[in-house]
């Protein structure tokens, strides 16, 4: 590493700061190092250790090898922080903080001149799971259930969203469905998933028949808003909404969102995260992907034909089968 690494660092932090922010006091706070410490590194005098660029480039999205490589800022994320991923301690604060910055993105992309997000997803997609107040709740109580260590005494009933939290995932699927193209390769099992999951928390007496039922309503309800958006081809007027069935296993949870000149790369972590790259290489390679998912799938969207209409039918054989 030599002067020109920092000028770099320095040159990326200035580009991504808001206005009127000061670097320097910005750094102090980040690295823990006193006035002068920091700019001595903002002068080229110390260069930044190893530790210290991982804090900066995490701090604002910036890609550590393309600084090194080449100096150029390929992505643009300044609205994204990724500095952790939801804890169980800040659970609420950085879970909502998280869709906060979701949220910042589609309300751009609303507004965009190109705006598309492609996905492939072996899970219920959220931006219709929000829209379902106890699999919202289901969702979140699998999340802490396993984070508590699988207590037998931590029922489904104790699981109580905060208002903050349901105001704003209710928020985040208006939002998210009003981008104005978006591309969904969904696997053919994705409600077998979380209906395993039910049958599992049903059978450790952690969740009730009542809540079982509620569970399978709000189910059914959330297959035939799928089939409407099939049948429609769109979820608000105006945008455009594509939906595949993969006849192969999707292993994952990808999202690639384009707007502008923006290109944000997402994977599905941890069950309730989101990993984030702002590499180009990376977000090409995870668009192939997706693409060719795609190449393996039907179209189901206004395709009126035998398999699309199969694919509802045996959804709600399946769900039927919660009982």
């Amino acid at each position: 590493m030599d002067n020109t690494i920092n000028k770099r660092v320095i040159l990326a932090i200035k580009e991504f700061l808001p206005e009127g922010t000061n670097a320097a006091h910005l750094l102090m706070d980040l690295l823990s190092l006193g006035k002068e410490s920091v700019y001595r590194r903002m002068r080229g005098e110390i260069e930044f250790t190893l530790d210290e660029m991982i804090k900066i480039t995490n701090r604002f999205g910036i890609s550590i090898d393309d600084i090194i490589a080449s100096g150029k800022i390929t992505s643009k994320w300044a609205i994204l922080n990724l500095d952790t991923l939801v804890t169980y301690e800040n659970y609420t604060e950085q879970y909502c903080e998280r869709l906060k910055e979701y949220l910042a993105i589609f309300q751009k992309m609303q507004s965009a001149k190109r705006a598309n997000i492609s996905t492939a997803s072996n899970a219920i997609p959220i931006s219709f799971l929000f829209l379902y107040k106890k699999l919202s709740q289901f969702r979140h109580y699998k999340w802490h259930y396993l984070k508590r260590g699988a207590k037998p005494n931590f029922a489904f009933s104790s699981m109580v969203l905060p208002d903050e939290i349901i105001k704003i995932e209710k928020h985040f699927a208006e939002e998210s469905n009003k981008v104005p193209m978006k591309t969904i390769v969904i696997d053919e099992d994705i409600f077998l998933c979380i209906i395993r999951d039910i049958r599992f928390f049903y059978s450790q007496q952690l969740i009730t028949k009542m809540e079982m039922l509620e569970l399978k309503q709000e189910l059914l309800e959330l297959v035939s808003l799928i089939e409407l958006v099939v049948e429609t081809g769109s979820f608000y007027a105006g945008n455009s909404m594509m939906i595949y069935l993969s006849k192969i296993n999707i292993d994952g949870i990808y999202h690639n969102i384009e707007y502008d000149n923006e290109e944000l790369c997402f994977q599905g972590t941890f069950y309730m995260d989101l990993i984030c790259f702002n590499n180009v290489k990376f977000f090409k390679k995870q668009k192939e992907w997706i693409d060719l998912l795609k190449r393996f799938s039907i179209l189901l969207t206004q395709s009126g034909d035998r398999q699309q209409l199969e694919f509802f039918e045996n959804q709600r054989l399946l769900i039927n089968s919660l009982e």
